[in-house]
């Protein structure tokens, strides 16, 4: 336990040395401001959230199309703040001061791989947290869905941080991380509309192969629907996106951590 903790304290002050853990905190407290100072929205007097003119339904929806694009957003940017950690630790003279330790190569980096992602998901929370309280009390409304949609989205994003833990043991590179990771998203988002493709193909191997590559990758576009039913309290309909992305993810993690385990340094 103490080696962890020594692990997830280092882990914390890279993390803050990095400029982009100020880029979480700006982006959190210009949209508690934004919801802070928003004027209400009136007519005839009569505020319309806190009326009840406004249908509940449409509201939750406006809550959750907000809050799917803010995770995605800090998503985003949580991509570009920690996929430089693996590819720093492993770097030629850091990782054989920390192979020198009396310590296993996969217990090392499953504690660097948790600390890491214990702490962006603390960060996570807590701005996200903040900024749904700040919505809550001006809007005087709230609803616990926020907080499985929360927990979704700490789901989607293991998923992102096992892909990016992945690349950055493969190829030991911020760069190659970080294109790599947005060529699976920018791949799987194309997949989820492949049903249009269908439509102009004329063999069906084309058919079986993009079926093939859409069941092997993760979900995220599903898992984005996902959260937007979650947020209204619809629940998820179809689990297939989640756990197959999920099992995508523990694989990935699985995979960095053989070619650790067996990389010579």
């Amino acid at each position: 336990m103490a080696k962890f903790m020594a692990i997830l304290l280092d882990s914390y002050l890279e993390i803050k040395a990095r400029k982009f853990f100020w880029v979480y905190w700006a982006v959190t407290i210009v949209m508690i401001l934004v919801f802070a100072f928003l004027p209400n929205l009136e007519i005839d007097g009569r505020n319309l959230l806190k009326s009840g003119d406004i249908p509940p339904e449409v509201v939750a929806m406006a809550v959750a199309n907000f809050f799917n694009g803010f995770f995605g957003f800090m998503i985003f940017l949580m991509v570009f703040g920690s996929a430089g950690m693996i590819p720093a630790f492993v770097s030629k003279g850091r990782i054989e001061l920390s192979l020198s330790k009396p310590i296993g190569r996969i217990k090392l980096m499953l504690m660097k791989f948790f600390s890491v992602y214990i702490i962006m998901s603390l960060i996570f929370m807590v701005a996200c947290g903040l900024i749904f309280a700040v919505m809550s009390f001006q809007a005087e409304t709230y609803t616990t869905y926020f907080f499985y949609g929360l927990g979704l989205e700490l789901v989607r994003f293991f998923i992102v941080y096992a892909i990016l833990f992945f690349l950055g043991i493969a190829f030991k590179s911020t760069a190659a991380s970080i294109m790599g990771y947005f060529t699976i998203w920018f791949v799987t988002g194309l997949l989820a509309g492949r049903e249009v493709v269908y439509q102009i193909l004329t063999s069906k191997i084309w058919k079986t192969i993009l079926d093939t590559i859409y069941n092997i990758l993760p979900k995220f576009s599903d898992l984005s629907d996902d959260l937007i039913s979650v947020l209204q309290g619809q629940g998820i309909a179809d689990y297939y996106p989640l756990w197959s992305s999920l099992l995508f993810g523990i694989v990935a993690l699985l995979l960095g951590l053989l070619i650790f385990n067996r990389r010579d340094y």
